[in-house]
């Protein structure tokens, strides 16, 4: 599999684990991004014509995963906050007055 390729699969794949909370595929899927982000040659891209057009609709498609992933985290973090209503942390404000708990 070519790099731009396993890039896609592997964007593919972290917004799946997203969508089901699964850390552990989240955390495998983002290693196997930044490991096809590494085996990119940035070079022979830029002096292809042909492979620079791949590479700008694979950038087009992992932008648009990226706001996918984004928005998974969103509601995943909004559903644990949601469940884990926890009373602000006791703190002192700038004059020196308690507040919370």
């Amino acid at each position: 599999m070519n790099p731009l390729d396993a890039l896609l699969a592997a964007a593919e794949a972290q917004v799946a684990a997203a969508r089901t909370a699964n850390a552990g595929a989240l955390a495998a899927a983002t290693e196997a991004r930044v490991a096809a982000m590494a085996a990119l040659d940035v070079d022979a891209i830029r002096r292809d014509p042909v492979a620079r057009q791949a590479a700008a609709d694979v950038a087009r498609k992992v932008r648009a995963l990226d706001l996918r992933l984004r928005a998974c985290g969103d509601t995943v973090l909004a559903a644990f906050g949601s469940v884990d209503r926890q009373a602000a942390p006791a703190t002192y404000g700038r004059r020196g007055q308690y507040r919370g708990a």
